[in-house]
């Protein structure tokens, strides 16, 4: 096997999104069985997926969806919601007529008769047909769903799931521990309380061992490159365990891992069939940066001197806001050292630029969009996104200024 043969093999099972995720054998099989008997026996369930983001679940649902399509494909409907899509019932409810119903004319929605609309959606299913067609429905960010005004759609889909009349089955996936407390009474009482709760690697022996998987997948039968793998990650002439170990710590997350390790697999070419210790080690530093530090190397001396000066303004007045006038007060405080000034007050225009740069990377937001009429020198505005410390260290570290001579 080649090593472009390799280098391919890997990066397609990169790119699949219906991957089993380590050690979540029991939680595949149970979720299968559960959604199995909604399509073959027509019994209603619902279900909670529980976990860290990047975790894998949604490679489990896709996973367990695939290997129902095997024998079920044309048994049921999926329908996929994001809560990130729909904001609010009504968008929900038009999502799910789309799948429904696409080439019916539907009524006139109305969230004023959520539950009747719903039911009419469920009920054309078997007009003409006797044979009833279950439904899967797949809400990504469940936890957003119970934010909805009393949450109906919940209510409504767990209510249907214990009925008899259209069997439907509902998976939520969710990153919140506290999902039940969000839930309100009356939703608590349709749900099933069945929540599968799925958890990152739980010691770094494991966590290497999933590094293992994703470089040497089954499709790569190549046994030189798996023992080059392996002996490289438990080389100690190297500082790779230590960062590894340190992205361990740092987050969980398997999605985080395999974007790192992507960039490994795509450096592999014909001139360096061998992983590349060097980049992988700068790839995994890059993880740690900070977004924050990376977007304030890039301003110049006066937008550093400003931000240090609104912060500062922030820590004075307890996080109240402020405005342009009081942030050049502050600049000239900043600039003035032993009675001296250092440098000279900005232009006018120029200080106006520099903060709506830093609004535009939301480093400062206005205080509210009523303020459109009032001019831009008295245009209330707040820095939440960093503090005096951080914009001090920010500074010293790029060499922006130097921030002894301004104490706290």
């Amino acid at each position: 096997m080649g090593k472009s043969d390799i280098k391919s093999a890997i990066l397609s099972e990169m790119k699949s999104t219906s991957l089993l995720p380590r050690g979540c054998d029991k939680i595949f099989q149970q979720l299968y069985d559960l959604l199995l008997n909604t399509i073959d026996n027509g019994e209603g369930n619902s279900v909670l997926l529980v976990g860290p983001r990047g975790i894998g679940k949604s490679s489990l649902v896709n996973f367990t969806m695939s290997k129902i399509n095997t024998n079920c494909k044309h048994k049921y409907i999926l329908i996929y919601l994001s809560g990130y899509v729909c904001v609010d019932d009504q968008q929900a409810l038009k999502e799910i007529a789309k799948h429904l119903c696409p080439d019916k004319e539907l009524p006139d929605l109305n969230i004023n008769s959520f539950s009747s609309t719903m039911t009419f959606l469920l009920e054309t299913l078997n007009s003409g047909d006797s044979k009833r067609q279950s439904i899967v429905f797949l809400l990504d960010e469940f936890d957003l769903f119970t934010q909805h005004h009393n949450q109906h759609l919940l209510y409504n889909l767990f209510d249907i799931s214990q009925s008899k009349s259209t069997p439907i089955a509902v998976v939520g996936l969710t990153c919140r521990q506290d999902i039940m407390e969000l839930m309100e009474k009356r939703v608590k009482s349709r749900f099933s309380h069945r929540q599968f709760f799925m958890y990152g690697p739980s010691n770094f022996t494991e966590y290497n061992e999933i590094i293992i998987d994703i470089l040497c997948p089954e499709t790569v039968t190549c046994k030189k490159w798996r023992s080059h793998v392996i002996s490289t990650l438990n080389d100690k002439t190297n500082k790779l365990q230590t960062h590894l170990e340190c992205l361990y710590n740092y987050t969980r997350s398997i999605r985080v891992l395999q974007n790192n390790l992507t960039w490994v697999v795509i450096n592999l070419s014909s001139n360096a069939p061998k992983l590349n210790v060097k980049f992988f080690e700068e790839k995994l530093l890059e993880a740690f940066k900070d977004a924050k530090a990376v977007l304030i190397r890039s301003f110049s001396k006066l937008e550093c001197c400003l931000l240090i000066s609104m912060a500062r303004l922030s820590a004075k007045h307890a996080n109240q806001p402020f405005n342009l006038e009081m942030v050049l007060h502050e600049y000239q405080e900043f600039v003035t050292f032993e009675g001296k000034k250092i440098d000279e007050i900005p232009n006018h225009s120029l200080a106006v630029k520099a903060i709506e740069k830093m609004t535009t990377a939301q480093l400062v937001r206005t205080l509210s969009s009523r303020q459109s009429k009032v001019q831009k020198d008295y245009k209330l505005m707040y820095c939440k996104a960093i503090n005096f410390r951080e914009a001090l260290i920010f500074a010293n570290l790029f060499g922006k200024e130097n921030p002894r001579k301004y104490q706290t």
